[in-house]
């Protein structure tokens, strides 16, 4: 499944895996690549998704989005189980690597370039060759290792060359940290300017030395899929694009993301009368 870029640069770029999420019954699409890319779309960006091993699902819901699937033997397969102590990973298959250099230039030139892995399909170097760009950095997928039955546990954060400060972010969940702040600091020395969703709670807007909890409106929780994917979508192009606060940018995010959680999967991603209503509220 290729649909070929025209040459016009997108305003969001987003490289990671369209993954094969397993339910009961059958599976969905899944994957930061699909819910930010889709929430990206809805708020009236164009957006191109360069993933791989997607050729095999059923993508309509993409339909005006720009995608290049590099070949691949594979599909990235997830099982999720939600328990009352967490989620419950297991990864039953796996696409290649992403090659970066394959990107077509007009690509790179985006106006913002979300890498977003959920299985260490990026190189953590990747953003070498995306120069002077405003990136975001979804750090789960950097931040998960696997048993050889596919249970996946949380990781240390490999080492990164810091982005350019007011030039990227990093994006990353309690529970991407297993629940322990122990390592926080040591992401924070790469990513200066760093987000850390909280579930229900909200997210902490980490920046300048200076930490900010902005909270998340209450809400009816059905399922939390992609609500960080959401949310890290919904925060840039607030920021970039639309140029609002941080603060602005993130309570906006985190209404959008609380909107998300009330109907399980796909399903969730807010629709443009939904955001648009969201923002109306927000002014």
């Amino acid at each position: 499944m290729n649909r070929q870029p025209d040459g016009t640069p997108p305003d969001y770029l987003i490289i990671g895996h369209i993954t094969k999420d397993q339910i009961e019954g059958g599976y969905r699409p899944g994957g930061t690549a699909l819910y930010s890319g889709l929430l990206a779309h809805r708020m009236g960006q164009s957006v191109a998704i360069y993933t791989s091993g997607a050729s095999n699902l059923a993508l309509d819901i993409l339909e005006g989005i720009e995608i290049i699937d590099q070949p691949s033997s594979g599909t990235t397969t997830f099982i999720n189980e939600y328990t009352s102590s967490g989620r419950v990973q297991r990864l039953l298959d796996r696409a290649d690597e992403l090659d970066i250099r394959q990107i077509p230039a007009g690509w790179k030139r985006a106006k913002i370039i979300h890498l977003a892995p959920v299985a260490r399909e990026v190189s953590p170097a990747a953003a070498k060759d995306l120069p002077d760009r405003f990136l975001g950095f979804s750090l789960q997928g950097w931040m998960r290792g696997w048993d050889e039955s596919g249970l996946i546990s949380p990781s240390p954060l490999p080492e990164f060359t810091p982005p350019k400060r007011e030039n990227g972010i990093g994006f990353l969940s309690i529970e991407d940290l297993g629940n322990d702040r122990s390592g926080l600091d040591r992401i924070q020395r790469q990513f200066p300017d760093l987000l850390l969703t909280l579930g229900s709670k909200g997210v902490e807007l980490h920046s300048g030395g200076r930490t900010r909890r902005i909270p998340a409106p209450s809400t009816v929780e059905v399922d939390p899929t992609g609500a960080g994917d959401i949310f890290a979508a919904a925060f840039m192009i607030c920021h970039r694009i639309m140029g609002k606060s941080a603060e602005e940018s993130a309570r906006l995010a985190n209404a959008l993301a609380a909107a998300s959680v009330q109907a399980p999967g796909v399903e969730g991603i807010p629709k443009e009368w939904k955001i648009n209503e969201i923002i109306k509220v927000q002014k």
